[in-house]
């Protein structure tokens, strides 16, 4: 569902006039209290709202957004002066919102109004095409979405309900360039990065933390949070170059930095290029530099590795000790590892494609020259992320699928690997029989999700002629039924609406299930 009001700028200048104060004062003959409140308090994030609560007596408070979709919160601090957050009001509307306060003898309740403003109208408009809520994962529906901004990103992530309505959203255009991805840590905190500053953000938009790396270092496409709180993230260097035919040319998006939040450090570094091949160019879409495109990060607590996603080559495992491990991707055209080339033979680490028998498949499938259909090769993937049975799961754009452009559909694909055998089977699949109603050449996303075990599949850049859109499945991998679908068409204002001019088009980089709550 679109809401429409005025233009986004004519919202921005409003920004001055975000305070809306309305002060409940009411009492009851052993109680009395008042209750302003904030609309927009940290002015990026609109739909949310602190409430300032002052009782004669200590109290504690609960509050509901009522709705289709409600979102009801407790909070146990106990005071006469208390601050409460709202997150979840509905947009263009006079949203009624119930406050409970408990106190010793007693509880009184009241019902506010908060008045927010449309969306902006850059804003995708999103239909369900289909819920049951009985088979879903619980939560609501995350989007890290960058809206074109004639030649850069607008990064406006966004949560929707069950009825197609965004709830929340937080408006980083102040940054002036595309942060991402959107993501809530461990701890409840938002974090988002660009080229060199991370961000920390609560979900009220209040800046927890704001840090620059060292400006050597350009974070791209993927940050992981590691089981001890570090962040593993994607990293080109400025000083780093390849060799290709005796030319030196500076390269990109192949590194990986181990980043302390606690001490506000880089600890550690892998460098892509010392283990892989940075001359074969079959699947390089853009430039020679950028011969990898790293995009995506998995971490395997089992062994201490890292599975990294690159977009131009495949999917690679690496050891915490910066050792090779294997690699999934075609076999055709493999030479030596190095910067200049010169490393070692890179064939003995290449995955062998074998079927539930352990059977070898046809060198024109080892080489992903032709297909089957129980075994195919990822073509320009993203998000990796490993399952609780050891499996790995992967979004297959099929970008350039079998080197040509005849077979274009994407899809969710899991897959054995027998790091010992150096094999790997193909399990389970979802989105080919989709075709091109599904296909995604860039971005996307593919996800666990843990209650249901049910996959959250997204679609992030369909781009047919006409209703350019996302599109976000839960699907039941035992029945490949579709249990949550819905589509987000792209208004493309600010932009031409074409994936190869960087910010002319609307992406929805990510999605994710996620609670909307403080």
């Amino acid at each position: 569902m679109l809401i429409k009001d005025k233009n986004y700028s004519n919202i921005l200048l409003s920004f001055v006039l975000l305070v809306l104060l309305l002060t409940s004062c009411k009492s009851t003959p052993e109680f009395e209290y008042s209750i302003e409140t904030e609309l927009n308090p940290n002015r990026i994030s609109p739909l949310t709202a602190l409430l300032k609560i002052a009782a004669e007596k200590p109290c504690s408070a609960n509050i509901k957004v009522l709705g289709e979709s409600p979102i009801e919160q407790s909070f146990d601090s106990v005071s006469d002066s208390l601050e409460i957050p709202v997150v979840g009001l509905y947009p263009g509307t006079k949203n009624q919102v119930v406050v409970n306060l408990e106190y010793e003898g007693g509880t009184v309740s009241d019902t506010l109004e908060i008045e927010t403003q449309a969306l902006p109208n850059l804003f995708p408009r999103i239909e369900i095409d289909k819920l049951d809520r009985s088979k879903m994962e619980s939560g609501w529906h995350g989007c890290d979405m960058h809206f074109a901004n004639n030649g850069t990103f607008k990064s406006i992530p966004l949560i929707f309900d069950d009825q197609g309505v965004v709830r929340w959203y937080l408006d980083l255009s102040f940054h002036g360039k595309m942060v991402a991805p959107f993501q809530r840590l461990q701890d409840g905190t938002i974090l988002m990065a660009g080229r060199q500053t991370i961000y920390e953000f609560d979900i009220l938009g209040k800046q927890l933390k704001q840090t620059g790396i060292n400006s050597i270092y350009g974070m791209h496409h993927d940050i992981l949070e590691i089981p001890n709180g570090n962040l593993l993230i994607c990293v080109g260097k400025r000083n780093a170059y390849i060799n290709l035919n005796g030319e030196q040319i500076l390269s990109d998006s192949d590194f990986i930095m181990e980043y302390s939040r606690s001490e506000s450090k880089i600890v550690r570094e892998w460098d892509l290029a010392k283990n892989l091949d940075v001359d074969r160019a079959d699947l390089n879409f853009f430039r020679p530099g950028d011969w990898l495109h790293m995009n995506g990060l998995a971490y395997d607590e089992k062994d201490n590795s890292i599975i990294v996603s690159g977009k131009n080559q495949g999917l690679i495992k690496i050891g915490w000790d910066d050792e090779l491990k294997w690699i999934l991707a075609p076999k055709k055209n493999w030479g030596k590892s190095g910067r200049n080339g010169d490393g070692f033979g890179i064939a003995p680490y290449l995955l062998t494609a074998v079927d539930d028998n352990l059977n070898r498949y046809s060198d024109a499938i080892q080489n992903g020259i032709s297909i089957s259909d129980d075994f195919e090769f990822p073509w320009g993937p993203h998000a990796p992320k490993l399952l609780p049975n050891g499996n790995l799961l992967v979004f297959d754009n099929g970008a350039s699928r079998s080197f040509g452009n005849e077979f274009k559909y994407s899809r969710a694909v899991e897959y054995k690997i027998n790091e010992q055998n150096k094999t790997v089977e193909q399990i389970w699949q979802y989105g080919k029989e989709r075709k091109t109603e599904f296909f995604s050449a860039i971005v996307s996303d593919v996800d666990l999700l843990p209650s249901t075990s049910n996959i959250l599949v997204t679609s992030g850049y369909i781009n047919p002629k006409e209703n350019h859109s996302g599109k976000i499945v839960e699907v039941n991998p035992t029945t490949n039924e579709e249990v949550f679908e819905a589509t987000l068409y792209f208004t493309n204002i600010n932009g031409n609406g074409t994936a190869k001019s960087w910010g002319q088009s609307d992406i929805l980089y990510r999605s994710q299930r996620m609670d909307l709550k403080y």
